[in-house]
């Protein structure tokens, strides 16, 4: 059987193809192709609440192009998810249905509740008992964060703080600070916290900071990268960590937001296992839903 999710987030849109694997022991999923589009909905969306004739543009290329992808792949079920961005534009609702009416996808503007869902839904088989976790998704519009503790799901919240957004100017203080109250009094009480984290570019400070590949590094070593690339012009970013400029201009803010997180739990370590996300936890439920 093959599965497809789409994740249209505020920064890029995602399309992951997949066919389940007969054999368990071989994992899940077999990955038959990904595809990547930097269209960045949210510059429009966050400042004037409207995804812009030239944003539009590209993005219905894109879901054009993410449609014949299904149709070539012969995949047998899809879903596809848009969030912060497309949720906030007053036009979301109006694009959806012309992409639905012109290609024949069907796109669902979910809200940060079920987002949350969506990603925990990834990496549920990560929580060992009797230890504390604190998720921790940092988009392009918005962040997601649970609490779990001894594999329960305590709290889970979603803020209207991202990478885009803040690059935008978009983000009211006020927000930090609920924030800020929200980390702090949802982890107390809690010992020996870890952080467990789901986006793309965490995953990509991961790579850059260790060699060995292991999938964890510390808050020093955080604040040590953010210390350094906070420095370093989008040119250098690009050529000394190898990054496409919509990553290179957004990594210290994605290590901004996921150090301040930290530092607010009193949490020492982050780590970020692969295949998570929203994009994996689409798929999951794909799978839970059709294959079972």
């Amino acid at each position: 059987m093959k599965l497809a999710a789409i994740d249209i987030g505020s920064n890029a849109v995602r399309l992951q193809i997949v066919r389940t694997n007969d054999n368990p022991q071989e994992g899940t999923f077999k990955k038959i192709e990904f595809v990547r589009i930097p269209v960045r909905l949210g510059d429009d969306a966050f400042k004037e609440k409207w995804i812009s004739k030239e944003k539009r543009k590209i993005f219905y290329k894109a879901m054009a192009a993410f449609k014949l992808m299904l149709d070539a792949f012969e995949v047998d079920y899809y879903m596809a998810c848009a969030t912060s961005a497309m949720r906030e534009a007053k036009n979301g609702e109006k694009i959806v249905k012309k992409i639905e009416k012109e290609f024949g996808l069907k796109i669902q503007i979910i809200d940060g509740k079920r987002e949350s869902e969506l990603i925990l839904g990834s990496i549920g088989d990560v929580f060992e008992p009797n230890k504390n976790y604190l998720t921790i998704d940092v988009g392009g519009g918005s962040t997601e964060m649970t609490v779990i503790s001894n594999r329960k799901v305590l709290n889970s919240v979603s803020f209207d703080i991202g990478t885009v957004r803040l690059m935008d100017g978009a983000v009211k203080g006020k927000t930090w600070e609920t924030i800020e109250s929200w980390v702090k009094h949802k982890t107390d009480g809690l010992e020996n916290i870890e952080a467990v984290a789901t986006s793309g570019t965490i995953n990509k400070i991961l790579a850059i900071l260790n060699t060995e590949g292991k999938p964890i590094i510390t808050r020093d070593q955080l604040k040590d990268f953010h210390r350094k690339v906070s420095k370093m012009s989008l040119q250098e970013r690009m050529e000394l960590y190898k990054l496409n400029p919509d990553r290179a201009d957004i990594i210290d803010v994605s290590a901004d937001i996921y150090l301040r997180i930290l530092n607010w739990g009193q949490i020492e370590t982050i780590f970020s296992p692969d295949n998570t996300g929203l994009k994996d936890g689409i798929l999951n439920e794909l799978y839970n839903k059709y294959a079972l």
